[in-house]
């Protein structure tokens, strides 16, 4: 198992994140029963209290005794995961939810620039280089360079070639983690980041 979730309560929190990071579920909303997400999910009410805790625990939503459980307001920096690898992505978000930010998560170049362009405050993004993927690793940086900047970004690479594309240029990324993920080396990057942002303040 990872982070303690089999792989039924793997798939359906990836799923509820989903919903809850693209505006499917604004804040205030309140979510189905967990009884009838269960029966949506095929899997057992316990899973799904399984999954709602994990949820609350990365603080996207809250329990309320008596009332049900709500989409909560967001208000903790948020780290952007852009990858194509389901078990890889649910990993990191929960990883990322440990450490005090709020996980995005994005399948395509286009779901992660309609993320960022939200206004949330977003302090890095995590790009799964790894091929064979959608768009090479050039064309995701230059596009999150040309309209972010500022934005830190760290590539996660199983392989030199992976980035070789991007070798001596501007968009060569602030940080490289290679694959499978250091979880050392993610953290050494986070508490970069905090730094960075603290600085900036």
């Amino acid at each position: 198992m990872i982070y303690g979730l089999g792989p039924r309560a793997r798939r359906v929190f990836t799923a509820l994140h989903d919903r809850i990071v693209r505006g499917d579920w604004p804040p205030g909303t309140q979510l189905p029963p967990h009884r009838e997400l269960a029966i949506e999910f095929g899997v057992a009410p316990m899973t799904m209290r399984q999954v709602l805790a994990q949820l609350e625990e990365q603080g996207l939503v809250s329990r309320q005794v008596g009332r049900g459980t709500f989409v909560r307001e967001w208000s903790s920096p948020s780290v952007l995961v852009l990858g194509p690898g389901k078990t890889m992505d649910a990993f990191l978000a929960d990883y990322i939810g440990r450490a005090g930010y709020r996980s995005l998560l994005a399948n395509q170049l286009a779901e992660a620039l309609t993320i960022l362009e939200r206004g949330e405050e977003t302090v890095l993004v995590l790009c799964d280089l790894e091929r064979p993927a959608v768009q090479n690793g050039a064309e995701i940086m230059r596009a999150l360079r040309a309209r972010h900047p500022r934005l830190p970004i760290a590539a996660l690479a199983a392989a030199p070639g992976d980035i070789v594309d991007l070798f001596g240029t501007a968009e060569w990324p602030l940080h490289i983690l290679p694959k499978p993920v250091n979880l050392g080396l993610l953290d050494e990057l986070l508490r970069l980041i905090a730094t960075r942002s603290t600085r900036a303040d």
